[in-house]
């Protein structure tokens, strides 16, 4: 019996869907960074474009029929090695977002040093809690510092990031959990899902902010 071409294609099309917003809210904070040459902005593009790009491989790896397995092993270390990106990128963007300009050519030394290991472990252990175990505490060290300018200075700006986190790490939940609707709509098209929701929420907030959280 002929099988259908796609192993799993409700998770491709959700992901399809991750890389065209992704795209979309990229390239709106690409345009404001080249209005307005501000770091904070240019970085959040980064995170929305990495996104995509992880998004579009993980749409190729949910292609790909089990019994391919160099081929889905290979797709799968690539979307976790994105993920580690994005994560650089917003860090990047969270650094630029409360901190002065020098000290933050020191902080993300560290960060480039976190993501240069955490490339290397997930070369020997490419295991999705692993990317968990790295994304959970950067989000929340992001959510602090957003929480930080919503109740210190008013930010509606940092507000809508950190509600845009809050609703992505409860999206994370059904990927952690594997609770799924049905064999054709499964944890990874929830999380998809919430995780659009997410992503605009983060790119409104993204686009109020500020470097340094100024006014």
């Amino acid at each position: 019996m002929n099988r259908f071409p796609i192993y799993e294609p409700m998770t491709v099309f959700t992901d399809l869907l991750i890389v065209i917003c992704g795209i979309l809210f990229a390239r709106e904070l690409q345009m404001w960074f080249n209005v307005r040459l501000m770091e904070v902005h240019w970085h959040f593009a980064k995170y929305f474009y990495t996104v995509a790009f992880t998004a579009l491989i993980g749409a190729a790896f949910h292609t790909i029929y089990p019994e391919h397995e160099t081929i889905r092993d290979f797709l799968w270390k690539l979307t976790m090695l994105g993920m580690g990106f994005s994560v650089f990128a917003m860090l990047m963007g969270t650094l630029y977002y409360f901190l002065p300009f020098d000290s933050v050519q020191y902080a993300k030394w560290i960060i480039t040093a976190i993501i240069f290991g955490f490339t290397i472990w997930i070369y020997f252990d490419d295991a999705l809690m692993n990317a968990v175990k790295l994304y959970v505490p950067s989000a929340l060290f992001l959510m602090g510092v957003m929480a930080y300018g919503w109740l210190s200075k008013g930010d509606q700006g940092a507000l809508w990031i950190l509600g845009g986190f809050i609703i992505t790490l409860c999206g994370a939940s059904f990927m952690v959990t594997k609770i799924g609707l049905h064999k054709h709509f499964n944890h990874n098209d929830i999380f998809h899902l919430i995780q659009i929701a997410g992503m605009y929420f983060i790119y409104r907030g993204t686009m109020l902010i500020t470097n340094y959280g100024s006014k």
